[in-house]
């Protein structure tokens, strides 16, 4: 890869990833960076506000694409990490690429990059470069992953688009990319804050362990989020509602007992719909003597997402419970398609 000399002294990559994919490119750009004499760290969006900061550095905020816009833990670092007034910083995003017909087909990132960009260049950064990288589709709980050839041909097309983006901006160019992307991005923002605020509890709550689950921890330690937890006696995984959905979970079990569970998601949608937030709202106007307006709409809305959050926790524990009982869970094992999904790990997993 040839590179030229970059103007930085240190280069500090945060990084939130799943499966690997994104942690991947991190460390080519890292490679890139270090190659020519740049200290370079790459750090976890978790720990990277305790790390001490050093001066003329290179910020870089790395992460996956969720609902086609940036995951709750790239918004965070890009609220909250210290200092960034004055720095320069860049935002890359992987995105899910396929395979059809021998062809490899770019994802779509949609406000992935730019939300945490614009962010930072809120708080006083100075943001270099914006861009996203094909890699491996892995949203394996809803479909399953590609086999081996067509992930060797999208890792060697993200590679070579990862090597490309290091090479301009370590070079001293100002990358914008992915601008026809972000205008669609923002026309379906509403179905991406959709998915940020409702969509992704229903998926964190569609994990399960089937009868396979040895209690071995492995999702437990691994997650990235702190979002599975084991119970003091049964030693059965539950997952919180901080799971982001990031498939490492399902990825990384050693014995391939992590299921998603298609059925129950229809159970929780179907719960979810039914009036009770509506009739609790409009008992609690009738009371307050408040027939609509603003004040109206916005206590209808407080109790519609309050109803999802509770009706899809109620409904998950009914499932959790359900598993406890050997002879259910020998039904629940089975009734999902991700028993027979294949799964995928990316190829530099950082678990």
């Amino acid at each position: 890869m040839t590179v030229e000399k970059t103007t930085f002294d240190a280069v500090d990559l945060v990084v939130w990833s799943g499966t690997g994919n994104t942690r991947r490119v991190a460390e080519r750009v890292a490679e890139a960076a270090r190659s020519h004499g740049s200290a370079t760290r790459v750090l976890t969006a978790q720990s990277a506000g305790d790390e001490p900061l050093v001066a003329r550095r290179l910020l870089g905020l790395l992460a996956p694409t969720h609902g086609f816009t940036a995951p709750w833990p790239l918004v965070k670092a890009a609220l909250t990490l210290p200092s960034v007034r004055g720095t320069d910083a860049f935002v890359l995003v992987t995105r899910g690429g396929t395979r059809v017909a021998g062809r490899t087909v770019s994802g779509f990132e949609g406000t992935a990059a730019y939300l945490p960009a614009a962010l930072l260049a809120l708080r006083g950064a100075h943001v270099r470069a914006v861009g996203a990288i094909d890699m491996p589709l892995n949203w394996t709980v809803i479909v399953p992953s590609f086999g081996p050839e067509s992930v060797a041909a999208i890792v060697e097309r993200g590679d070579a688009q990862t090597d490309e983006f290091a090479r301009r901006l370590l070079g001293g160019a100002h990358v914008y990319g992915g601008l026809g992307q972000l205008v669609v991005g923002v026309l379906i923002l509403p179905l991406s804050l959709g998915y940020m605020l409702i969509a992704r509890l229903l998926l964190a709550k569609m994990f399960f362990a089937d009868d396979r689950c040895t209690s071995c921890g492995t999702c437990e330690r691994n997650c990235p989020q702190s979002a599975v937890r084991l119970t003091k006696k049964r030693r059965r995984p539950y997952w919180t509602y901080d799971c982001q959905n990031c498939m490492r979970c399902m990825s990384n079990c050693p014995t391939g007992a992590i299921q998603g569970g298609q059925a129950w998601l229809l159970f929780y949608i179907w719960l979810a719909s039914l009036p009770v937030a509506t009739l609790g709202a409009t008992a609690l106007l009738d009371a307050l003597g408040v027939s609509g307006g603003t004040a109206g709409g916005v206590v209808r809305l407080l109790f519609g997402y309050a109803w999802i959050v509770v009706a899809v926790w109620s409904a998950y524990a009914m499932l959790w419970f359900g598993l406890r009982v050997p002879g259910l869970r020998f039904v629940l094992s089975r009734a999902t398609f991700t028993r027979r999904y294949r799964r995928y790990r990316g190829p530099a997993d950082d678990a």
